[in-house]
């Protein structure tokens, strides 16, 4: 018998399964994304997928979870960098939010299918709010620091508009790049950059100046 074959562990098989169904969503939509057909896709069988997720719903959830956690993973990473001055941390965190692997197109697809869902499912509803908060509260983060390195204070409740605002920026601007081809990212992570420095009345560093 050889000694070669080797079980994956638990968490590559879950991947593995929500990958094919996040494949299986952007192909045929959440109605026809079957326990069957990510099965197919992923060539597993079918009690192996209920065995991890137990139903379609459960399924779906985690697929949603994964795709919030592809959105907005980068930007967090670079709030959670050590040693940054808080101006520069904007720079890379914008760049995160319209860049990369964030502005690719199935990224878009999945997204719209399920943001079509959400009012429909209290439970997609509040997993979309959980993630809007997180990434909501990472941008008055930053926004605190900078300001704060500035000498500035906000009145109450004026943190919280401004995270809504700038967040919105972010949204309609990663929005917009996915959609039009004309908007290359440098120029996406330029206008936002402009934005935000209108709209808080600062100044941020040039991305040639840190790199990213």
């Amino acid at each position: 018998m050889s000694g070669s074959f080797r079980r994956a562990p638990d968490f590559e098989r879950r991947s593995d399964m929500i990958e094919a169904t996040l494949d299986c969503i952007a192909d045929l939509g959440i109605e026809a994304t079957t326990v069957r057909a990510v099965a197919a896709r992923a060539g597993i069988s079918n009690g192996l997928i209920r065995h991890h997720f137990e139903s379609k719903s459960n399924l779906i959830m985690a697929a949603y979870r994964h795709t919030i956690e592809l959105m907005i993973r980068p930007a967090l990473d670079v709030v959670a960098l050590p040693d940054i001055p808080p101006h520069e941390r904007m720079v890379k965190f914008v760049t995160a939010c319209l860049g990369g692997s964030v502005a690719e197109p199935r990224l878009l697809s999945v997204w719209a299918t399920f943001i079509s869902h959400v009012r429909l499912s209290p439970r997609l509803a509040q997993e979309h709010r959980d993630g809007y908060l997180t990434f909501r509260r990472a941008t008055e983060q930053i926004i605190d620091e900078i300001l704060t390195a500035d000498g500035r204070r906000l009145p109450t409740g004026e943190l919280e508009r401004l995270g809504i605002v700038v967040n919105a920026l972010i949204d309609g601007l990663w929005l917009e790049g996915c959609l039009m081809e004309d908007f290359d990212e440098d120029r996406l992570i330029d206008l936002c950059l402009r934005a935000i420095e209108s709209l808080l009345d600062i100044k941020l560093p040039d991305i040639a100046e840190i790199g990213t």
